[in-house]
């Protein structure tokens, strides 16, 4: 197999990794959109070292991805571009597949090894040495180590957010706007949205971003001595976010510092050719029924909200709960026994009998369950099958939810719904149907082929089946999820790219949104949608679209439901993040849905 061949933008940022090396810089961070690239500059940037004479025959080179599929990937473009030739690749094998001396043995003698970092981890602290895969000593070794997405392995959200007047001066500052109302308003004009929606969108999105560093990852850079500023490891990061100015500021000051650590921004002049560019399309589907079950659940939410208010208030003495932090609370109300005793405490206080004590902390519990059910209720009736969705209904016991008029409601009309889906045997949700009729347009009559994304591993391989049924045209597909092994992901992703036959990838959102890429994907399908804006960015690149080959992502969502709103609106501050703040990012515009 040829060498594969570097673009002028990805040799330009190789030449300035070099050069702050060669300046004696040893922590270097490399910035570029999703789906150009980043890995082949890692691997010419470890070949230019190994020519320089930065890396001895000794000398290793650890790579570290923080998925397990993607060191599979990661190893097979390596060995495309060539890197085999100064010396053995070995990839860190999970599980207990094989000895431990035996992997001992092929990484001792292997130049270049991929892992991801809990891998790598625990193949160097072991209970024995006859069960540690990695001598400790291999860990003088590593002269370089190149980690793959690097802000998301070392930021971690420690939840500490913003107050709003910060979030509002932050998001100011990365829309370099001045007048906010104005902002707002020309936002909400432009993509048809409410100028509230977009407010809350957006403070939603940057307030609860403040970080430190991984918990999990920090062991390894320890161990690999790349925290200690007189160690002499050169350490590449790689990473898509540029837009993530408060991890930039955590991993930065974590690694030493600005005059210890250099960012580069690759430039060339076919760098605008290759910058991925994204036609966004919706298609709805019309379900009276399901906006009614939706709308039934938003009421019983917002019943439920009207108690979890004065929980809250009795458990903080504020009355006003954001919304953003309604899920949190529940959460830690549900779970945490001391916040449960304080507001028992603070009733006392009030001069309340133990008996109606008693009564108020079971409201607040039966409620605050309540509320986490709906929550995981609407997920399953928007994105995942309409029998998982029975299956729930017909298991809810919360006293709260059965003894209400619209839960009633909820239980007759999906019954209703699977009578009539059993007597017809086909178990199609709308939505289904929908995607079965644009993966046959567009897989078989256009041969076209399609990366399916959806959240739950279930709805996976519901998709995958039902895309493969012959009474459904029969369209042939493959599946990926993250209860498969690493091999095993990387197994089905290469049938995808490799086999002309093989027309569509169902894969599960946040096993495929980072590292994984897909140019081989002609289109995308969101099987509903995600309010991240960074994961939206991350899982857009994996199509590996251009400026010259632009390709085309769906969002199937049901009208007049929740999901459809939010897909809206995710859509709209999406753009405009991309066009007010990095300019050297993905491309993407808008365009009208399909029915």
């Amino acid at each position: 197999m040829p060498a594969l061949q570097p673009r002028d933008y990805q040799e330009n940022a190789r030449d300035q990794i070099i050069a702050k090396i060669d300046d004696g810089i040893r922590k270097v961070i490399c910035y570029l959109p999703t789906g150009m690239g980043k890995t082949l500059i890692a691997i010419i940037t470890i070949q230019q070292l190994v020519e320089n004479q930065y890396i001895e025959p000794e000398d290793k080179v650890l790579f570290l991805v923080g998925d397990r599929k993607l060191k599979h990937q990661l190893h097979d473009m390596a060995s495309s571009a060539g890197l085999g030739n100064y010396g053995n690749l070995f990839i860190l094998p999970e599980g207990q597949d094989y000895p431990a001396y035996l992997v001992r043995q092929h990484a001792a003698m292997s130049r270049f090894i991929f892992a991801t970092p809990v891998l790598f981890t625990n193949a160097v602290i072991a209970r024995s040495a006859a069960t540690q895969k990695l001598d400790k000593s291999i860990l003088q070794q590593i002269k370089v180590v190149i980690i793959d997405e690097v802000l998301d392995v070392l930021a971690q959200s420690y939840g500490k957010k913003r107050t709003k007047e910060e979030t509002l001066s932050y998001i100011k500052k990365m829309f370099n706007v001045d007048d906010y109302d104005a902002f707002l308003q020309d936002m909400a004009r432009r993509y048809e949205i409410q100028p509230q929606q977009v407010e809350v969108l957006l403070e939603k999105e940057f307030s609860p971003r403040y970080y430190r560093m991984n918990a999990m990852f920090e062991p390894v850079l320890t161990l690999l001595r790349i925290l200690d500023p007189n160690a002499g490891v050169i350490t590449v990061g790689l990473t898509a976010s540029v837009t993530q100015q408060a991890k930039r500021e955590i991993l930065i000051e974590r690694l030493g510092g600005g005059e210890t650590v250099a960012e580069i921004v690759p430039t060339g002049e076919d760098y605008e050719n290759y910058r991925p560019s994204i036609t966004l399309k919706k298609i709805r589907v019309i379900d009276d029924e399901i906006s009614k079950l939706d709308a039934l659940i938003q009421d019983l939410k917002s019943s439920a909200l009207a108690t979890i208010r004065k929980a809250y208030k009795d458990a903080t003495n504020n009355p006003d709960l954001p919304s953003d932090r309604i899920l949190l609370f529940v959460t830690e109300f549900l779970a945490k026994k001391d916040l449960r005793d304080r507001i028992v405490a603070r009733l006392k206080q009030r001069g309340m009998a133990q008996g109606d004590i008693d009564e108020t902390m079971k409201r607040y519990t039966t409620t605050s369950s309540a509320y986490l059910l709906l929550t995981v209720g609407r997920q399953k009736l928007l994105e995942d099958t309409i029998l998982s969705f029975h299956k729930f209904v017909k298991g809810v016991k919360n006293s709260f939810l059965t003894g209400t008029d619209a839960f009633k409601q909820i239980d007759a009309l999906i019954t209703a719904r699977m009578d009539v889906l059993q007597k017809d045997k086909s178990m199609l949700s709308e939505k289904d149907k929908k995607l079965i009729y644009w993966a046959n347009r567009l897989a078989t009559t256009e041969g076209k082929k399609i990366l399916v994304m959806a959240r739950f591993v279930n709805m996976v391989e519901h998709i995958h089946q039902i895309l493969n049924d012959p009474a459904n045209g029969g369209v042939p597909a493959v599946l990926v999820h993250g209860k498969m092994s690493g091999e095993q992901q990387h197994e089905q992703i290469m049938r995808f790219k490799t086999s002309d036959d093989i027309k569509v990838l169902v894969a599960s959102e946040r096993l495929i949104e980072k590292g994984t890429d897909l140019p081989e994907a002609d289109i995308a399908f969101y099987y509903g949608s995600t309010i991240s804006l960074e994961r939206y960015e991350q899982s857009l690149g994996r199509i590996r679209s251009t400026v010259l080959h632009e390709k085309t992502a769906y969002t199937i969502s049901y009208n007049l439901t929740v999901e459809a709103e939010k897909s809206a609106k995710r859509d709209a501050a999406f753009i405009e993040l991309l066009e007010r703040g990095s300019k050297k990012g993905l491309i993407v515009s808008m365009s009208e849905g399909a029915e």
